[in-house]
């Protein structure tokens, strides 16, 4: 018999050998690591019963906190400030149109089939509505056959919509919470929670990136990194700010802090550090998210109601999507170099970790109809990434074929 660590410490190594496979196969396949990762739980839970979901399920929105906050550093980190300044117009005219499209309409949509009030209409909206994975498109990206512009352009979308649509949801959740507090008191209650997420996120920021470049060359310094992020987060909510705000300032700056530092006119070069800290995130944030995949299969139910239920929701929402992305795509590469590279613009459109991780946090808030929610985004992240998938696979045919020829 198996002792319960030793068991624990067997099913979190076969779940990094997952996690690893995975990204092989997507490697090998384009087909995302994370559908595998789902599959897997789903199996381990459900079908043979080695892992019980029930116990999961508050150690499920730990790590959906945790996991989101990982990831939203790390995609702050990725926004550079010179790039988006010269040519970063068109990236935030397509986040916004696709973005407040797919809300729109997904809220229409909730609040007439699925009978949700105004509010959680808008909740659901915010976290099925227009986000592009970093896991998928930045890696896909650079394997079709597009401009080197093209490919910044996707990877700024990826960045900043999904930062953009947890700064949505904490705010329809705030307006939920806030219960029948009249509009003014709700919206200084937003104000409010957003300005000491940001104030803090800046002043902690900005005074770390001038203490690293004198530490830059001691040791741990990804660990003290990782504890003042932390302290940020905790600070800040104890604050009564919005955390995941002040950690998404908190990358931005950190990946931007030779800008910053021009701006206060004092040199500040850590570059070896950036770069090895970046890369420890970008370990911590796969284990993370191979973690966080493998419990939401296994907390999935699929009775024949509810795959049918799915299937045509998700169906529903896939439709909007493509729609919203059509006129999005449209409108932000009009007049540019990027025309030819609509198709695969338009294709790039799979989604991943952030409506998943806002799926869950919208069960942990105690959000009517989060079981909902948790069933319709992993159609939508099913059928998303299938579109993508499928269409890249297309395209990469084509250009061998033409290449062939």
């Amino acid at each position: 018999m198996v002792d319960s660590t030793t068991f624990i410490l067997l099913v979190s190594a076969l779940i990094i050998f997952l996690g690893y496979i995975g990204e092989q196969i997507f490697k090998k396949t384009h087909i995302p690591s994370f559908l595998f990762l789902v599959l897997a739980g789903f199996i381990l839970g459900p079908v043979l019963k080695v892992l019980q979901p029930a116990s999961l399920i508050p150690l499920l929105g730990i790590l959906a906190e945790v996991t989101l906050m990982m990831v939203i550093f790390h995609g702050g980190m990725d926004l550079k400030a010179r790039t988006l300044l010269k040519d970063g117009w068109r990236p935030f005219v397509q986040v916004a149109i696709y973005v407040s499209i797919s809300i729109i309409l997904v809220t229409i949509m909730a609040y007439f089939l699925l009978h949700f009030s105004i509010v959680i209409a808008l909740i659901f909206g915010s976290i099925v509505g227009g986000e592009t994975t970093t896991v998928v498109i930045i890696p896909l990206s650079r394997e079709l056959d597009i401009k080197e512009k093209s490919i910044m352009f996707l990877t700024f979308e990826a960045a900043l919509n999904s930062i953009i649509l947890v700064i949505l949801f904490l705010t329809f959740v705030g307006l939920y919470q806030s219960g029948t507090a009249s509009v003014y008191s709700t919206i200084d209650s937003i104000v409010s929670t957003f300005s000491i997420g940001i104030f803090i996120g800046l002043v902690l920021s900005i005074i770390w990136i001038y203490l690293l470049n004198f530490l830059k060359k001691q040791k741990y310094t990804y660990v003290l990194t990782l504890g003042l992020l932390f302290l940020t987060f905790g600070l800040t909510q104890e604050a009564g700010g919005s955390g995941y705000l002040a950690v998404i300032i908190f990358g931005i700056v950190f990946g931007n802090h030779k800008f910053i530092s021009e701006l206060f006119r004092k040199k500040i070069r850590m570059d070896q550090l950036e770069k090895k800290i970046f890369d420890l995130q970008s370990e911590i944030t796969f284990i993370l998210k191979t973690f966080f995949f493998v419990f939401l299969g296994l907390i999935l139910s699929l009775s024949f109601s509810s795959l049918y239920f799915g299937l045509e929701f998700g169906a529903v929402i896939l439709g909007v999507l493509l729609i919203a992305r059509t006129i999005a795509v449209y409108v932000s590469t009009h007049k540019s170099d990027m025309v030819k590279d609509r198709i695969p613009i338009f294709i790039s459109l799979a989604q991943g970790l952030t409506p998943a991780t806002l799926a869950i946090l919208a069960l942990e808030d105690g959000i009517p109809q989060a079981t909902t929610f948790l069933i319709l985004v992993t159609y939508v992240i099913i059928f998303t990434n299938v579109v993508t998938t499928a269409g890249a696979f297309i395209s990469l045919r084509g250009k061998k074929v033409i290449d062939h020829n």
